[in-house]
């Protein structure tokens, strides 16, 4: 059950997320988006696949992200993303009946997915069975209790910056074709 297809398949997925994020500077932000969109949702629906297990041990498993590595994926987002990065959303809707609206961070909640899926990936990686077995249940555990609904409040924010831009780039394109238009028609009068 630890190294079932959909267990590989979660592993791999979540991978490939947090090597995206560390190669940033080579995509533009509509690509983004839309990568974005599709492996978190590849991700939030891949967690519902992974076995459901008890962690074989009590102390707190090994950890591989450092903070120099999160700050650095960290400050490349909040600069890639730019002006899109922060907005206004509820506190903390982990706990139902305390959530306030509070100004956050798209790139902070894009790197806690990242840390939590790096170190899952690395210490599944390590390849011993009760490594493996902690991984998914620390994943799974971590992700009801906080990184889930901070996938779910990013899906939403990438859906509206994603759907905003292509709107505004139809509307350039449409006054472009306008504007030949009128080009054109002068250019076809002053032949006549």
């Amino acid at each position: 059950m630890l190294i079932a297809p959909q267990t590989k398949a979660f592993v791999q997925i979540s991978r490939r997320y947090f090597e995206y994020l560390e190669t940033l500077p080579d995509k533009t932000i509509a690509d983004f988006w839309e990568v974005q969109l599709r492996m978190l949702s590849d991700i939030y629906q891949g967690i519902f696949s992974l076995p459901e297990i008890e962690a074989r041990y009590s102390f707190d498993v090994d950890k591989f992200v450092t903070e120099k590595a999160y700050n650095k994926v960290l400050s490349g987002l909040t600069s890639f993303i730019g002006a899109l990065d922060a907005f206004q959303d509820f506190s903390d809707m982990s706990y139902p009946g305390t959530p306030k609206v509070v100004e956050t961070s798209l790139s902070e909640m894009l790197t806690d997915i990242y840390q939590e899926l790096k170190d899952f990936v690395l210490l599944y990686e390590t390849g011993t069975l009760e490594n493996m077995n902690d991984a998914i249940a620390e994943c799974a555990d971590t992700f009801g209790r906080y990184w889930g609904v901070k996938l779910l409040s990013a899906l939403r924010i990438i859906h509206v910056n994603l759907y905003q831009q292509r709107y505004a780039e139809s509307k350039k394109s449409q006054q472009l074709e306008v504007d030949i238009d009128e080009v054109i028609g002068d250019y076809d009068g002053e032949e006549e």
